[in-house]
């Protein structure tokens, strides 16, 4: 790892995107993809620390980025999307171990219980049926391949829906079972309760995510000022700090969102892109996906 990033003069380091942290992992490829196990991150902590690394705070990458200058140790910093139960429950006190700063960008549906964790309620459906029917289409899900598949094909159609009609997909692919599986968001989710206590550790950096967690480039500019907005006043009001940083959904922007996010945000994190260089923008900042290989 050192000497894979050492031989770039210009970069300063990594921010690291996880979501979840869960003793077992999901079946589904992609929801999977979004898990690591406590195991896993611990042994990340200690690689970056034996290969040098320093362990920063978002405001740290903030001021290393706009200064320009010469980076004298290469930086990682942990960043945590969305707002899951096991990222307190789990996640938390291992970093907690390694005095190892950590972000949690809040989407506030999450605290709020509104959420719609739609691609869990898929998965569920999908390991129970062999085809699934959505808009008059038929989808074959008769074997872990086809329901991998079954699941991006649905997720793509759910990246361009706004609430109303996410809602409406999800009745019609679940039927009967949507009210009752809704239910599972509680066991899923961080409370305010939760995300307060983290707040208080100043190893913790609770961040914006929008209220609903939309393609933001999708919306109108008003929709998208209100999800910044309400997203970023709630948080606030609950843990009686400045929100400074937010995170695109599903890494999802154009110049007009960011030109918006920055009239309320100091940085802004996008879903991928590498490393940390000189000569990088606070309102697009790279994050690497941290992901456990099976």
């Amino acid at each position: 790892m050192k000497n894979q990033i050492d031989k770039y003069a210009d970069i300063y380091g990594v921010i690291l995107m996880l979501h979840r942290v869960v003793e077992q992992r999901s079946l589904l490829e992609d929801n999977r993809e979004l898990e690591i196990t406590p195991v896993f991150l611990e042994q990340t902590i200690t690689k970056y620390r034996s290969a040098g690394f320093r362990f920063v705070s978002l405001d740290e990458v903030q001021q290393q980025v706009e200064s320009q200058k010469n980076a004298t140790q290469k930086f990682v910093c942990f960043t945590f999307d969305d707002g899951y139960a096991d990222n307190y429950d789990i996640a938390y006190p291992v970093l907690k171990k390694y005095n190892c700063p950590f972000t949690i960008y809040v989407t506030t549906d999450f605290p709020d219980k509104k959420a719609l964790l739609w691609w869990y309620l898929l998965q569920n459906v999908l390991l129970e049926k062999e085809k699934l029917y959505l808009n008059g289409v038929e989808y074959d899900c008769s074997d872990m391949d086809r329901k991998n598949q079954v699941f991006r094909d649905i997720r793509k159609k759910f990246f361009t829906f706004e609430a109303d009609s996410t809602i409406k997909a999800l009745e019609q692919l679940f039927n009967e079972k949507f009210c009752s599986m809704q239910y599972d968001v509680n066991k899923f989710v961080l409370n305010w309760e939760q995300i307060g206590n983290m707040a208080k550790d100043p190893l913790c950096t609770i961040a914006a995510h929008t209220v609903s967690h939309p393609s933001l480039p999708a919306l109108s500019d008003e929709k998208i000022r209100k999800e910044l907005l309400d997203g970023k006043m709630k948080i606030e009001d609950r843990i009686k700090k400045s929100v400074k940083h937010f995170a695109y959904p599903f890494g999802n922007w154009n110049n007009k969102v960011a030109d918006l996010t920055m009239e309320l945000f100091s940085t802004a994190v996008l879903a991928g892109g590498g490393f940390i260089q000189k000569g990088d923008a606070v309102d697009r900042l790279k994050r690497y996906s941290l992901f456990e290989k099976d």
